[in-house]
């Protein structure tokens, strides 16, 4: 076994320790599940992916299938976390949003699955939620175990139907938003694999692995642009954008080779889009990750590959800037067959941790080479010769021993993550790393790493991965329980501060993680000219933003013509106004109701009055419509409530129609029917208004009584 090592597991143990140090809560319970399961995971084999099995097509052609079966699950004996909401939730449903999910709704939907569909106090809930980075919590309404394509196309249109946002789920290793009061919808189940080595073409389900591909294409001599761990979700990772370390620079980004995809989009429809059919959402899917619907297949192109040059270099981290220096060198005059990464590693004494990297600081350099070894060992000389080496397992390897190049993890833990995009990889940059992450750093994270990119990933291709200038991408990962994040993403700050001169000002989306999800941090994942082009994509495919439990990209917000917008403030003033005329006389106010009247203002009542015995006179201007309204009505207990305003703009004038109640009451006696004397009035205005620079004001109105009811005589002056 190569000196390569698995190293988040052995961390994962460092955080149960972590965890018991700070008292065991219930949530800190499944962490400490998990890193003993890792720990186990450290000493023995890694859990069994289902093997490929072959069938042939017509033709002669040959087709690879593999599936994984439920009692085959990949996550192996994932963490079954406690029933965390056996307690407090309801036998009778599961709350969202504080609303109980309606029981006979909830079986409705299950009629519809063909797979589990289960709430929090279910049997099964919590190992269903369960994430590969337990940093996040999923405690959604209802989770669906889907099946296939139609299980999907249930699920989103209950959502949809309901207004509950809408999470979907492979494996978990990204940890973004957690999916609280949600739908979540776990694709494990789907997880076929069809290979046409005729076409060098692999097609896959949702919940497909890297292993199963590796698996079902290899034996053809084909292989993937897979990424570091054979666990991954195939889907998720190339919607990303999908940066491989076995052949990224030579071939390009995962989502580049993507022939095909079928999505069911927020209006539950299942769509097989490619770059004839909906060609802007087949561009928006491939770098815009779960923001535009469930991907449930996906075919994609496969490399005609069955060995690579490989394997690793480790350092002392005394010897780092020797290393990062020559890792520098090489970088800038490699190959585009040449796939490299660097890693500045601080690996704790714990079981599984081999003596020459435990409790030290080390450098690892991960190198994959598409060639002869005569030239692959000329590329890495100036890295063998910068310092002692540790280990070197550098060699021919099979493709299907990819997996040996990182050793990632094949066990949940919860881990943190932040990342950058460099433009260069200057002496001085390299010096800032390591007074950021060098041998005399105070460096709380376990891994700061840096990924070559270039060559054929700075190709142009027409799909939504952006930031193809950048030359290296920069990682930060931490691992431990959960409440040591807090001063690992400060310090994570700290680095991405520090290189900012050489930073694109891009992100890399799949190193991205919760710490990431406000929209500047989204925006900065896209090129510029790019973002808004898929907010508007958003807009068309789903507009409610069912799915934003993600790294979301909120629809475009549809701007109001100037016009409309004018419009609209002008009706917003005009009612200002009536209001403003009505107010006065409620309260008695001289200054409001002059306010509200131009200063020739005429009102005329003389049509309401009439009808109920009174002769009160057409009054202008202002100061007299004022001085006899105010004596009137300011002394009665007086309300006016107005409504059905209409109202035509024509320049600076309006004409508007609207109903005006209105009640009254004889000073101090109040709404006391046996006694009280009263007049209560339905009056109609037909009104002229006048622009006053950002305000409107009253030039005419008349008064029509609609309907009267009480004591006229209550409106008379003076009794």
């Amino acid at each position: 076994m190569s000196h390569s090592v698995t190293t988040l597991r052995s961390l994962a143990s460092a955080a149960q320790v972590s965890i018991r140090s700070s008292g065991c809560t219930a949530g800190a319970a499944r962490v400490v599940r998990a890193a003993v399961l890792m720990s186990r995971a450290a000493s023995g084999p890694t859990p069994q992916i289902p093997q490929a099995r072959s069938t042939r097509a017509g033709g002669g052609s040959h087709v690879t299938r593999t599936e994984n079966r439920a009692e085959d699950d990949p996550r192996g004996p994932c963490v079954k976390r406690p029933r965390r909401h056996a307690i407090d939730a309801v036998s009778t449903g599961a709350r969202c949003n504080g609303h109980m999910l309606d029981p006979l709704k909830r079986a409705a939907l299950a009629a519809q699955i063909t797979g589990p569909v289960l709430g929090p106090e279910d049997e099964g809930f919590a190992a269903e939620c369960a994430p590969f980075n337990l940093a996040v919590t999923h405690r959604p309404c209802v989770v669906v175990g889907a099946t296939n394509s139609a299980d999907v196309q249930a699920a989103v249109r209950f959502a949809a139907q309901r207004g509950l946002p809408l999470a979907v789920m492979a494996t978990g290793h990204q940890a973004t938003v957690p999916a609280d009061d949600a739908v979540l919808i776990t694709t494990h189940r789907m997880a076929q694999v069809s290979i046409d080595p005729a076409a060098r073409t692999a097609r896959v389900t949702a919940g497909a692995r890297w292993q199963q591909v590796i698996d079902a294409a290899t034996p053809f001599g084909l292989a993937p642009l897979n990424g570091s761990s054979p666990l991954v979700g195939v889907v998720g990772y190339t919607l990303g954008g999908g940066l491989s370390p076995t052949m990224g620079r030579a071939h390009g980004w995962a989502a580049d080779h993507v022939t095909f995809l079928e999505v069911v989009t927020a209006d539950g429809e299942l769509r097989r889009v490619d770059a004839a059919s909906e060609p802007d959402l087949f561009w928006a899917l491939r770098g815009g990750k779960s923001n535009f619907g469930v991907v449930t297949a996906m075919e994609f192109a496969l490399f005609p590959v069955e060995q690579l040059w490989a394997g690793g270099l480790f350092f002392d981290g005394a010897d780092a800037a020797a290393v990062l220096h020559a890792y520098a060198q090489v970088t800038a005059g490699a190959p585009d067959e040449l796939s490299s990464s660097i890693a500045l590693l601080r690996l704790p004494t714990l079981p599984g941790v081999p003596a020459f990297l435990a409790d030290r600081f080390a450098v690892h350099v991960r190198v994959s080479y598409l060639g002869p070894a005569t030239e692959a060992t000329e590329l890495v000389a100036p890295l063998r010769a910068a310092a002692p080496v540790l280990a070197d397992t550098l060699g021919p390897m099979p493709y299907a021993s990819f997996a040996q190049i990182h050793n990632d993890p094949a066990d949940p833990a919860p881990f943190m993550e932040r990342t950058a995009m460099l433009h260069s990889l200057t002496d001085e940059a390299v010096e800032e790393i390591l007074a950021a992450a060098g041998p005399t750093a105070d460096c709380p994270v376990h891994f700061v790493e840096l990924r070559h990119l270039g060559g054929a990933l700075a190709r142009t291709a027409d799909n939504a991965v952006g930031h193809r200038d950048a030359q290296f991408a920069l990682w930060v990962v931490g691992v431990g329980a959960p409440d040591a994040f807090t001063v690992m993403n400060a310090y994570a700050d700290e680095v991405l501060q520090r290189m900012r001169p050489w930073s694109t000002g891009g992100r890399y989306l799949n190193f991205m993680a919760a710490q990431d999800t406000e929209v500047p941090d989204v925006r900065a994942a896209y090129d510029e000219g790019d973002y808004p082009r898929l907010r508007s994509i958003k807009r068309r495919f789903d507009p409610d933003n069912l799915f934003r439990l993600n790294h979301n990209i909120p629809p475009e917000e549809h701007p109001m013509p100037d016009d409309e917008l004018r419009l609209l403030i002008d009706h917003a003033a005009i009612a200002d106004a009536l209001h403003r005329y009505t107010a006065g006389l409620d309260l008695g106010d001289t200054d409001l109701l002059t306010s509200s009247l131009t200063e020739d203002a005429m009102v005329d009542l003389t049509p309401a009055t009439s009808k109920i015995g009174l002769d009160f006179p057409a009054l202008k201007p202002r100061d007299t419509v004022v001085g006899a309204l105010i004596p009137a009505v300011g002394p009665l207990d007086t309300s006016h409530v107005i409504s059905n305003i209409r109202a035509t703009v024509d320049g600076d004038t309006a004409h508007v129609n609207c109903y005006a109640m209105a009640q009254h009451y004889l000073p101090g006696e109040g709404p006391t029917p046996d006694r009280t004397r009263h007049a209560l009035m339905m009056n109609r205005y037909d009104a002229d208004l006048t622009r006053d620079g950002s305000t409107w004001r009253i030039s005419r109105l008349t008064i029509d009584n609609a309907w009267f009811e009480g004591d006229a005589t209550v409106l008379l002056p003076g009794d």
